[in-house]
């Protein structure tokens, strides 16, 4: 093959490629719906860790708290999030604070290819 063919080759390659990150760049409420299940994962974490710490007793009361704030995680995850769209991916930005169950968040995540990954939890 001659060079000006691997060069060619090569840019539709990337070319494809940067058109499937652009088109599998995940939507902000994807992210949201994301972020609500991490803070659920992340306090029934807190809730059984509380458990072996002190009593099984409380882990009733733990998750039965944070069943009662579960709906309103998505309004207030919404509220605490920046997104910057790079149109190949998008990074998202969350300073999240659940009074109720004492937890403070500061999340960042990068979504591309209709995923996300969290990079840094604070």
């Amino acid at each position: 093959m001659k060079q000006w063919q691997v060069g060619l080759f090569g840019m539709f390659v990337l070319g494809g490629l940067a058109g499937v990150m652009a088109l599998t760049n995940p939507e902000r409420s994807a992210y949201e719906e994301y972020a609500v299940q991490q803070l659920e994962n992340q306090a029934m974490e807190q809730c059984e860790m509380a458990a072996i710490g002190l009593s099984s007793i409380l882990q009733g009361p733990c998750r039965a708290a944070i069943e009662t704030v579960k709906p309103q995680l998505l309004p207030l995850v919404s509220a605490s999030t920046n997104r910057q769209n790079l149109v190949l991916f998008s990074l998202y930005r969350s300073d999240i604070s659940v009074p109720y169950v004492k937890l403070t968040l500061k999340v960042e995540s990068i979504g591309m290819f209709n995923r996300f990954y969290t990079y840094k939890i604070g």
